[in-house]
C-alpha cells in the first residue's frame, strides 16, 4: 500500500481514493485543504512522490492544467491611486481589461498560449496569443495595507503602508492541452516515468515537459503587459521573451508561483522519484502565494525583512496549499444562480447580494450566445470556495510561521467568466424576460 501522510485531518474517502490510485512504491502528502474536486475530478493540495522506474503510473492523479500558477508585480504611482480613488475611472479600466484580454472561455475560436513544440533552439515556431485558458483565470490590480518599516534596515519604525500588485492567474493554454494528450498516451503505452522523460530516445517528453512548465509563466508575463496597458501604467519592467526570438516582451515578475508541477526529485542523489505537486511547489516557484476565494483576494507571504523572494523548507516536500476549500459544486451553483435570478425578477432587486461590490471591482468575459443574454457573474463570485484558513493553524508545520502575511484585496479585476456549457444551461433555465 502507498504511504499517505496528512498535515491536517482529511476525509476517509480522500484517503481511500488515493490508496486505490497509487502504487505501493508511491507516496502522497496531503496539505491543509487537500481535496478531490468533484467538479474537475482532480486532486488539489496534494504532493505526490512517484516511483520513477515502476510501470503502470497512476494516470488519474494528473490534471490537464499544466503550467498553471499565479504571477505578480509590485506597482505604484498616480495611475494606481486614481484607480483606487475614482470609481468612474475604475469602470473605464475594467472595460479596457475586458476588451484587451483574450479568453478561451468567452470565445471558442481563441487558442491561447505557445505551442508545445519548438525549434532546435527550443524557441517558438509560430506566433501565439496570450490570454485566459480556463474559467479560473483572472488579472487585475490588488491592494493591501500592512505593517512594515519605510526601509528594510530601519527596525522599530514599522507603520501601516499601502501596497499594490498587478496579479494574474493563468496556465499554459494549448501547450498544456498538447502535453497532457502526449503524456497520457505515453503512460497508456506502459512506460515508466524514467522512460517517458528519458533525455533522449523515441517519444521522449523531456523537452515538452520543460516547455510546458515555462509556457504558463510566459503566458502570464504577457498578460501582465496587456493589463498594464489597459490600466494606464506608464511603464513596467519588461524583457524580450527569448523563447519567442524577442517577438514579444514579458513583464519581469516579482512573484511567479507554479502549480501542477511535475519534476524529477534532485534533493537526494539516490532518489529515483518524480514529484507532482497540485499545491505550490516552492522549489520551482519565485515567492510564496496562496489563493483565498475570488472576492477575498490573494495571500502573499513575505520574509521577515519584507522581501518577496524567499526559500521554503518543510516536511511536505517544500510545498504549500494553493487553493482554498471548495464549498459547493459548479452544478449546485448553477441551480442557485437560476433560483436567485428568478427570485430577483419576481421581487425586484439584484440576484447576487454582493452585486454592488462585484460590479465595482470586477468584470468578466462570458460567452455571448444572444444579445439578450443575462450577464451572469462568474461562479466563484457565488461562493464556490471558502476563504484561506490554513496559515493561522498550520504556519509552523508548513515553515511559514516567521513570514509576514499580506492579504491582497481585489480592486480592479477581469475574470475569465462562466464555462460556456454551464452558462448555456443556466441561460436556458431563465425566462426570456430576464434579459438586461
Amino acid at each position: 500500500m502507498a504511504r499517505i501522510f496528512a498535515v491536517d485531518d482529511v476525509p476517509k474517502a480522500l484517503r481511500d481514493s488515493l490508496s486505490k490510485a497509487l502504487r505501493p512504491e508511491d507516496e502522497a502528502v496531503l496539505l491543509p485543504s487537500a481535496d478531490l474536486d468533484a467538479t474537475s475530478g482532480k486532486y488539489e493540495n496534494v504532493v505526490f512522490r512517484l516511483d520513477a522506474n515502476e510501470k503502470d503510473v497512476p494516470q488519474t492523479v494528473f490534471s490537464p492544467a499544466w503550467g498553471a500558477g499565479v504571477s505578480a508585480i509590485k506597482v505604484s504611482g498616480v495611475w494606481v491611486d486614481r484607480i483606487l480613488a475614482d470609481p468612474q475611472h475604475r469602470q473605464k479600466c475594467l472595460a479596457k481589461l475586458r476588451k484587451l484580454i483574450e479568453s478561451q472561455t468567452a470565445d471558442s475560436s481563441v487558442n491561447v498560449g505557445p505551442h508545445i513544440d519548438g525549434d532546435e533552439n527550443d524557441r517558438d515556431v509560430a506566433e501565439w496569443t496570450a490570454g485566459f485558458d480556463s474559467p479560473a483565470c483572472f488579472v487585475g490590480l490588488y491592494s493591501a495595507e500592512h505593517s512594515c518599516a519605510p526601509a528594510q534596515t530601519l527596525r522599530g519604525r514599522d507603520r501601516c503602508h499601502s501596497t499594490s500588485f498587478l496579479v494574474v492567474k493563468a496556465g499554459a493554454g494549448q501547450a498544456a492541452d498538447q502535453f497532457h494528450a502526449r503524456f497520457m498516451a505515453a503512460l497508456k503505452g506502459g512506460g515508466s516515468l524514467s522512460e517517458v522523460f528519458a533525455p533522449t530516445g523515441p517519444g521522449s517528453l523531456s523537452a515538452s515537459l520543460r516547455r510546458v512548465t515555462r509556457a504558463g509563466s510566459r503566458n502570464r508575463s504577457r498578460i501582465l503587459m496587456l493589463a498594464s496597458e489597459a490600466l494606464g501604467a506608464p511603464m513596467i519592467d519588461s524583457v524580450p521573451d527569448q523563447s519567442s526570438c524577442g517577438r514579444y516582451r514579458a513583464a519581469v515578475t516579482a512573484v511567479d508561483v507554479g502549480v501542477n508541477v511535475l519534476r524529477k526529485v534532485e534533493d537526494r542523489k539516490d532518489a529515483k522519484q518524480y514529484q507532482y505537486c497540485t499545491g505550490v511547489d516552492a522549489t520551482v516557484s519565485q515567492g510564496l502565494l496562496a489563493m483565498s476565494n475570488l472576492a477575498d483576494g490573494v495571500v502573499l507571504f513575505l520574509s521577515e525583512n519584507g522581501d518577496v523572494r524567499q526559500s521554503l523548507r518543510n516536511e511536505a516536500h517544500s510545498s504549500l496549499p494553493f487553493s482554498s476549500p471548495r464549498l459547493v459544486s459548479d452544478r449546485d451553483l448553477i441551480a442557485t444562480v437560476v433560483k436567485e435570478y428568478k427570485a430577483a425578477a419576481k421581487q425586484g432587486g439584484e440576484a447576487n447580494l454582493d452585486h454592488a461590490f462585484i460590479r465595482d471591482r470586477f468584470t468578466w468575459k462570458n460567452r455571448q450566445f444572444a444579445k439578450t443574454d443575462v450577464d451572469i457573474e462568474p461562479l466563484a463570485l457565488w461562493g464556490s470556495h471558502d476563504t484561506e484558513q490554513f496559515f493561522a493553524k498550520f504556519a509552523r508545520e508548513l515553515g511559514v510561521s516567521k513570514c509576514q502575511v499580506v492579504r491582497l484585496r481585489p480592486m480592479c479585476v477581469c475574470v475569465a467568466g462562466v464555462e460556456s456549457g454551464k452558462l448555456r444551461a443556466a441561460l436556458r433555465s431563465l425566462p426570456a424576460n430576464l434579459a438586461k
